[in-house]
């Protein structure tokens, strides 16, 4: 009985380890804009990316990671007397 419930202890740390360590909850990345590189975070469970900007930190990104771009209007705003 002592061995099972060692063997039982030993899988529940190994189960927490695997769930709250591994994977963990920030993928890295990078991007390169004009020739610098900036380290890029994304939330695995929301797909959410942070950019780390030197002097601000980590700012949040304009759309999740995962999704496509939003699709651009292709009306154009006309100028008066045209």
């Amino acid at each position: 009985m002592r061995r099972f419930l060692a063997s039982l202890l030993f899988l529940a740390i190994v189960a927490a380890l695997a769930l709250f360590v591994w994977p963990t909850r920030w993928r890295y990345d990078h991007i390169t804009v004009d020739g610098d590189n900036y380290l890029v975070r994304v939330d695995r469970m929301s797909g959410h990316a942070d950019i780390l900007v030197p002097e601000q930190g980590w700012t949040p990104s304009e759309q999740p990671w995962d999704q496509e771009p939003a699709p651009q209007d292709d009306r154009h705003t006309s100028t008066p007397g045209s």
